[in-house]
């Protein structure tokens, strides 16, 4: 796990070493270009009459090649959004073309052709840099949606109603370019604002997470809408001249492009829905349709006007109804989702979702502080004074904690009465002083019902990135820190390797052994079982084991008890029974059939699914039922006796046996005994080893023998060690012996020659 850890860390680390070599070199490239712009501005000013005219005609030819070069570096530097910045750069790249001959073309000519092929480059520029914006507006948010949509129609509306209220229509109508002219012409002022809508609609989704460079492209193309909307303006009243103000427009909002791509653009931005600013656009959209209504199109009857007028408050209506319902959908979903009912606080969820976010703060080596807080005898107040008072208790920890707190630290609750906090550019001593003044908050008594009443808190400090660049992990560590504080009744403890790095290591055993699952490192190995009857080796017990990559072949006693703590018994069992029938499977096909007895978890043994899943692996693998025996212990049955009867019952149904394990070590009853689905009872070894040599332990294994068999159920007798015992129980009857004097635990090829080895000895009683 460390190691997966480490390579997906070294890669983002890579990226993000990439990511700022590239905007270095980007910084660079664009304070030259506006250095040269802004020399150049200074000398037109001052009267350098040569570098007036290259600012005028080539000079911007030169500047848009530039800003290409900024754009093309800053995707090449980046994985995430590179298509984006390239689709930007090829979108400048198609202005530039379009300048490039308008300058060595058409300026030269005493009558420019409206349009020309200069505006057919100009044009490309918007379906470039939409599919750029596209492109960097998905890779933030998951959909754009039916709402997004609409505020293009909305804003699109809204702008070709003004051009025609504002007669520029008409007055383009004189050009010779006639009504193509006049609709190349109106296409810039549409085009900027589809542009500048689907930006807008972005940081309505985004909200303030969506860095500057956003902003700057808002900006920018802001400066397009006003700028194209004046050269359309001085187009119709034939006011226009190369080099003038409306070129500095065009500059301007180039250079705001250019500073975009020095931004550094956030990965990961949660979508943000505020109803306000989601009605922002289609609000003002709106406003001005109905303006155009009563202004326009009632006042003149301008047609055209109130057209457009008319669909754009028809799609700004709709647009409205829509975010309504999305506002308060998502508002409530979000609310829900991540806010805790009782406290108000952020929950659980939230917190996970903090704990990402601080991953990449840990990853550049800034400081985060975990500390997770638990109420002392809680329980108590909940005991004594009820739930409703324990809740209401709850409710205030929240103001109180929150009040030590800086803005931007992030308080939450894990859940019962355990809180956590996230604090950033805090060390260990300033994270130990931090939870004794919570500490000391808490301590101030609560008004409850008419009552003072006063708690205390344990809190457990871990700090990041010295301890660990997993957030996650470090909630973990400081959880760890939490309960040696509760111990010691230290009040707060930092996490300490010496003191707490058993538990830490324990959580590494947990997710080392759940990786050991699906990287199937868990081998089996079988011990023969004996029919005394008939000399033959007719079973086996399937014993797992677990081939650690490090530490070489580990017993059960090694991880049983993780796995049960760690809720990875059910799991783990599956893939035994799995393991044991596809090997049975194995050696029947090679001429021997034997049973496998396999030990059965308590998360097995309440499943209520569990039988259908013995069935499913003994169809996949062709073996009748009762070639597989599963073993479950007497305390295991104690403890959901119904519904453990029920899921034997329905296994015995299909023919699986089932065996009592360590029989005569429980506490059931030979009524409960007699009630059980079960085929076989295994005693417990302590009695078989001591059989020979204690007269008691003889009588035990003698009474339980006769109970079995007056129950119709087969002995199997465990710890047989020495041939006098094995002597012993065949004279006595017994069915079935295991131990290591028969055999140790095999390895499956190990046990197939030792029985191809062995000669069958019957054993008579």
């Amino acid at each position: 796990m460390r190691r997966e850890r480490a390579v997906v860390l070294e890669d983002l680390t890579g990226e993000a070493r990439d990511d700022e070599r590239s905007l270095r070199v980007v910084r660079l490239l664009a304070m030259g270009l506006v250095g040269i712009w802004v020399v150049a501005l200074t000398a037109a000013a001052l009267g350098v009459t040569v570098v007036a005219d290259l600012l005028a005609a080539q000079g911007k030819i030169f500047f848009l090649a530039g800003l290409v070069c900024v754009l093309v570096v800053r995707g090449a530097g980046t994985r995430a959004d590179r298509a984006s910045w390239w689709s930007l750069a090829a979108a400048v790249l198609c202005y530039l073309g379009g300048a490039a001959a308008y300058e060595f073309h058409y300026r030269h000519l005493d009558v420019v052709p409206r349009p020309s092929w200069s505006d057919a480059a100009f044009l490309g520029f918007y379906p470039l840099a939409f599919v750029a914006f596209l492109l960097l507006l998905r890779g933030r948010v998951r959909t754009l949606t039916t709402s997004m949509w609409l505020d293009v129609a909305v804003t699109a509306c809204t702008a070709a109603a003004v051009a025609a209220a504002a007669g520029i229509g008409a007055q383009l109508q004189a050009l010779d370019g006639g009504a193509l002219g006049t609709t190349v012409a109106m296409l810039y002022p549409v085009g900027d604002l589809l542009l500048l809508s689907l930006i807008a609609g972005g940081l309505v989704l985004i909200g303030r997470g969506a860095g500057p460079g956003w902003w700057w492209i808002s900006a920018a193309l802001a400066l397009f809408v006003v700028t194209d909307t004046l050269y359309a303006y001085q187009l119709s009243h034939g006011t226009y001249t190369v080099g003038g103000p409306l070129d500095l427009g065009w500059s301007l909002a180039f250079i705001c492009c250019g500073l975009a791509a020095t931004q550094r653009t956030p990965r990961r931005v949660a979508p943000r829905s505020d109803g306000r600013g989601a009605l922002l656009i289609p609000g003002l959209s709106a406003l001005a349709a109905l303006a155009l209504l009563f202004l326009g199109y009632l006042a003149t009857g301008d047609p055209v006007a109130g057209a457009f007028a008319l669909l754009a408050v028809l799609a700004a209506l709709a647009r409205t109804g829509l975010t309504f319902r999305d506002v308060r959908a998502l508002a409530d979903s979000r609310r829900q989702a991540r806010t805790d009912e009782l406290t108000g606080l952020p929950n659980r969820r939230s917190v996970f979702e903090a704990l990402a976010a601080a991953d990449g703060r840990l990853a550049t080596g800034h400081r985060t502080a975990v500390l997770v807080l638990d109420l002392d005898r809680f329980k108590e107040i909940n005991d004594s004074l009820g739930h409703a008072v324990g809740d209401a208790l709850l409710a205030q920890v929240g103001p109180r904690l929150r009040s030590e707190l800086r803005a931007d630290d992030v308080l939450a609750r894990l859940g019962g009465d355990e809180f956590v906090v996230l604090a950033s550019d805090l060390d260990a001593e300033r994270a130990r002083l931090l939870g004794e003044r919570l500490r000391g908050r808490l301590q101030v008594p609560f008004s409850l019902s008419g009552m003072g009443l006063s708690v205390d808190a344990s809190v457990g400090v871990a700090i990041g990135p010295d301890e660990s660049r997993s957030a996650v992990e470090l909630l973990q560590l400081a959880d760890l820190a939490m309960y040696a504080a509760k111990a010691g009744r230290t009040g707060v403890e930092v996490y300490d390797e010496e003191r707490d790095g058993e538990g830490r290591h324990r959580l590494e055993d947990v997710a080392q052994l759940r990786n050991a699952l699906e990287r199937h490192e868990l081998v089996l190995h079988y011990q023969p079982k004996l029919a005394l009857g008939t000399g033959e080796v007719e079973g086996v017990e399937a014993l797992v084991r677990w081939q650690h990559p490090t530490r070489g072949l580990l017993l059960p006693d090694a991880f049983i008890e993780l796995a049960e703590s760690a809720g990875l018994m059910a799991p783990l069992t599956s893939r035994v029974i799995e393991m044991a029938l596809a090997q049975c499977r194995a050696w029947a096909d090679r001429g021997r059939p034997l049973t496998v007895a396999v030990n059965v978890s308590p998360s097995n043994l309440v499943d209520e699914v569990f039988p259908d899943q013995v069935r499913g692996l003994l169809a996949r693998y062709g073996l009748p039922a009762g070639q597989l025996v599963l073993e479950v212990t007497e305390s295991l049955l104690m403890e959901d006796r119904e519904r453990a009867v029920r899921v034997l019952g329905r296994l015995r149904e299909d023919g699986v046996g089932v065996a009592i394990d360590d029989y005569g070590t429980g506490y059931s009853s030979l009524a409960y005994l007699a009630a059980l689905p079960v085929t076989e009872l295994k005693l417990d070894r302590t009695f078989v080893g001591a059989m020979t040599g204690s007269p008691r332990a003889a009588s035990i294994v003698t009474s339980t023998l006769q109970l079995a068999h007056a129950l119709g159920l087969v002995l199997v007798a465990e710890g047989a060690e020495d041939q006098d015992t094995v002597d012993a129980l065949a004279a006595l009857g017994c069915d079935v012996v295991q131990g290591f004097h028969l055999s140790r635990p095999l390895a499956p090829e190990a046990l197939w020659s030792w029985l191809e080895e062995r000669v069958p000895v019957a054993h008579a009683g």
